[in-house]
């Protein structure tokens, strides 16, 4: 069979979507598919361009028994709205165009950023009568624009779900990854239940190993010594993350020498966060990057706590990519999100962790603080956590289903 993928986010960018991409792309071809990618030049996530990597019109790569062929596209290193905005318009349009140079597949999987970009690739397959899988990691306009105060009863929240809506109408089936963005998606686009599917974002457990040691290489490269309670946040410093949390709580933390947290990783707003350690003077809070997806393994292994946090009002039918890695890393987590959201549902049902209020650091704070003064039960939380994510996101179950849903919709 022939087959597109379209990819907001591609290998050798080190976010979750893009490795996930990528390791579609590998088991297709595995199955001796003809494979091509449409992606985007890697830039993530601090917004610049990757060493090696200059933008052209049309770059074509060849990979294991796949081709990848990157568009030309406006990049956003600051992330405001709209530079994020021009991203998106503009690889929807050079993405979109060049599909229409290629012969036409049997199948398109489409993970392209939400509504514009989105749009116009299910117009243009639509139109060549591709049936059409569309990929769903978070609901737009929604996150956006409820986290910035905008009503549902705006034009432009209309406008934008209008949009949305259209290229659903479009797809032959809509994947999503829990069962609050497919009730949200069948009550609110009106999309039939058996158009949508759950496939969960999977991790390779192989890559996370039980038996790192708490005290080992990431804690003795940066000076950390065994003895300080290190609550980490790891991944993309994002706007959506709220990671104003962490500069509030390090204020309130101050009096407790024993406890560290971090920040590991890049992202658009890391020199902010930076400039609020420097304007604070928190020494109890430090941003350590860049970060690989190679090192994420062993960096989480040091933690004494893994940190989830989400932008108060945003994200609330989301399931951030960063909590099923955490899983894996058989450490409790401390999680501020929403009480009813799927986050809170997942670290509720693996019974690995905690939960606090959005945006309120002091009960953050204070939960951190009992969560050091009580470590004896920590282990317990850690290995909820490892066999919840085996049972649940490993990706020798959840990668052949996809792939198994892509060769059905192609054949029929």
């Amino acid at each position: 069979m022939r087959i597109h993928l379209v990819a907001s986010v591609f290998s050798p960018e080190p976010v979750a979507s893009a490795r996930m991409a990528a390791e579609v792309a590998g088991e297709l071809a595995g199955r001796r598919h003809e494979v091509t990618v449409f992606a985007s030049f890697p830039n993530r996530p601090s917004g610049e361009l990757q060493p090696n990597y200059r933008r052209s019109w049309r770059l074509v790569e060849r990979r294991d028994g796949y081709r990848v062929v990157r568009s030309w596209h406006t990049l956003s290193k600051r992330s405001t709205l709209l530079s994020r905005l021009a991203e998106n318009i503009s690889f929807g349009m050079t993405s979109t165009l060049a599909m229409m140079r290629e012969p036409v597949p049997d199948v398109a999987y489409v993970g392209n950023w939400p509504i514009f970009a989105m749009w116009m690739n299910s117009a243009a397959l639509y139109r060549r009568r591709v049936p059409m899988i569309g990929i769903i990691k978070d609901l737009y306009p929604e996150t956006l624009l409820e986290a910035k105060g905008v009503s549902q009863a705006h034009p432009l929240f209309r406008l934008l779900r209008h949009l949305d809506r259209r290229a659903y109408r479009r797809s032959t089936l809509i994947t999503v990854i829990n069962s609050a963005q497919r009730d949200h998606l069948i009550a609110d686009r009106g999309v039939p239940p058996d158009k949508v599917e759950i496939f969960e974002d999977w991790v390779d457990a192989s890559e996370f190993s039980e038996n790192k040691a708490r005290n080992g290489s990431f804690r003795l490269n940066h000076g950390l010594s065994p003895e300080l309670f290190l609550a980490m946040y790891v991944g993309s410093l994002t706007r959506m993350a709220g990671l104003d949390l962490y500069v509030e709580a390090a204020g309130k933390l101050r009096h407790r020498k024993d406890i560290r947290l971090l920040m590991v990783g890049d992202g658009a707003m890391r020199r902010e966060v930076e400039s609020a350690i420097r304007e604070r003077r928190l020494e109890n809070l430090e941003v350590i990057y860049p970060l690989t997806p190679e090192e994420v393994p062993e960096v989480q292994a040091a933690a004494d706590v893994l940190l989830l946090s989400l932008l108060p009002g945003a994200a609330a039918t989301a399931t951030p990519s960063k909590l099923v890695s955490y899983l894996f890393s058989g450490r409790p987590v401390l999680a501020n999100v929403e009480e009813g959201g799927p986050s809170a549902g997942i670290i509720g049902e693996a019974r690995c962790g905690y939960i606090t209020s959005p945006g309120d650091a002091g009960q953050f704070a204070d939960q951190l603080m009992s969560m050091a003064d009580e470590q004896g039960s920590l282990a317990e939380l850690g290995r909820n956590a490892r066999r919840y994510a085996e049972d649940h996101f490993s990706r020798a179950s959840v990668l052949p289903r996809v792939c198994d849903a892509i060769e059905r919709i192609a054949s029929n």
